[in-house]
């Protein structure tokens, strides 16, 4: 029977299989690992006083929860840059991380010729397509990204080198990587829950289907879970959905919830959280979602577990 409801709802459902590449997210992680051991860069970084990297979609969240893994120990700031253009501030003392999955992402393409023209080090991740052919020909240093995978399923590539580049590079100590390895064996644990034929995915799914999901985290931490929630319910569910983070919300949005009642009974709320977020931000959740409770049709909460940081 198990056999069956999975074929169903790989075959009816998920037409892309997204379960099986959202189950590879830890082996991802393990083999990123495992190729990054012995990597040394060819080139020389010294003096670089902020780091900028350079993506779209899929490519661009791992620098974003790379963003938030390391901002209590990282010296100087990283900024995710999703455009063709670059900021005036970036110079050759800027470090170039350029990440493109397929390699041909128009943006990072056109963004990382603005960055030669300022002589800034580049680093590239990859698969392959142009960029990586930019970077052979450039002799910059490259970190190829395993082939055959969707690109906005390669998370646990993206994420996990530029991690690594960052700790090979002496921006990061080594705890933040090894807290992310340790990781592994408890998302292998998940996905063997996300497997089941009534897995919590699936039950998120029954309920905010016939919804438009309002996605809620925080600034500290799952502001970046929220953002990866709604991309990825736009892209492999065709389904619109919004996000925002608190404290933020509680300074604007919440009137939004006030009018229009037929509205807003259409709409659900996520919220995700975690237990290190700051004790005002816990706080304001926990009474918005009080003030909320007969507003939209339903309420989901999506809580963080874990020992790592």
């Amino acid at each position: 029977m198990k056999n069956v409801i999975n074929k169903i709802i790989k075959s009816d459902i998920d037409k892309s299989n997204m379960q099986e590449a959202i189950a590879s997210f830890p082996s991802q992680i393990a083999e990123s690992f495992a190729n990054m051991k012995n990597w040394s860069p060819i080139r020389e970084y010294t003096g670089i006083q902020k780091i900028l990297i350079l993506g779209m979609g899929g490519s661009a969240i791992g620098g974003d929860v790379v963003s938030v893994i390391a901002k209590d120990h990282c010296l100087v700031p990283i900024i995710i840059n999703r455009s063709y253009t670059i900021p005036n501030w970036v110079d050759s003392n800027t470090l170039i991380i350029a990440s493109s999955y397929s390699g041909n992402t128009e943006e990072t393409l056109s963004a990382i010729t603005q960055c030669h023209e300022r002589d800034c080090p580049v680093l590239v991740l990859s698969s392959g397509g142009n960029l990586t052919q930019h970077s052979d020909d450039m002799k910059l240093d490259l970190i190829s990204i395993p082939k055959g995978y969707q690109p906005r399923a390669a998370l646990g590539f993206s994420m996990t080198l530029i991690l690594l580049i960052l700790e090979r590079l002496d921006f990061i100590p080594t705890i933040v990587s090894e807290n992310v390895k340790n990781s592994v064996e408890s998302l292998e644990n998940l996905c063997l829950e996300l497997i089941q034929p009534k897995n919590s995915a699936l039950k998120i799914a029954e309920q905010i289907y016939s919804t438009c999901p309002i996605i809620y985290g925080s600034e500290e931490l799952t502001w970046v879970a929220a953002y990866r929630f709604r991309g990825q319910l736009a892209e492999n569910a065709k389904m619109l959905s919004f996000h925002n983070n608190f404290p933020e919300q509680n300074h604007n949005e919440l009137e939004g919830w006030t009018v229009n009642q037929e509205n807003m009974s259409q709409f659900s709320i996520i919220w995700i959280s975690d237990i290190d977020d700051h004790p005002g931000t816990q706080a304001r959740m926990k009474i918005t979602s009080d003030l909320l409770e007969f507003i939209p049709c339903r309420q989901l909460h999506i809580k963080q577990s874990g020992t790592n940081k």
